[in-house]
């Protein structure tokens, strides 16, 4: 087991071990086994349990797999959606400049 001190804030490790409980109670609803998710994801069953206690040093690959594995791979396209990124949005609203010029076409339609 690794013991090192983590870059990551106490709210995102808390969101991480949050998402490892959900892919847990996820497999449970499924009435999954620990070993059906690990050989339909290709990981052991060492790197789930460390995907469901929420550790921060798991690859986004594997991540994936597990969610494949269980058909939630498209909530992974909810992850820093664009749609959702209210700060964001809010940011490039401020700086968007007040006119924008359409293209300026220098030859003239003669066509009538």
């Amino acid at each position: 087991m690794r013991k090192h001190k983590s870059l990551l804030p106490e709210t995102t490790l808390s969101l991480l071990s949050q998402l490892g409980a959900n892919i847990e109670l996820a497999r449970k609803r499924r009435r999954l086994s620990i070993e059906t998710v690990c050989s339909r994801s290709g990981i052991t069953p060492q790197t789930y349990r460390r995907l469901a206690k929420g550790e921060p040093g798991l690859g986004i690959g594997v991540l994936a797999a597990v969610l494949s594995a269980m058909n939630l791979e498209g909530d992974l396209a909810l992850v820093a959606s664009p749609s959702s990124d209210e700060v964001g949005i809010t940011m490039e609203r401020a700086h968007q400049p007040r006119r924008i010029r359409g293209e300026q076409n220098n030859d003239l339609d003669t066509n009538f």
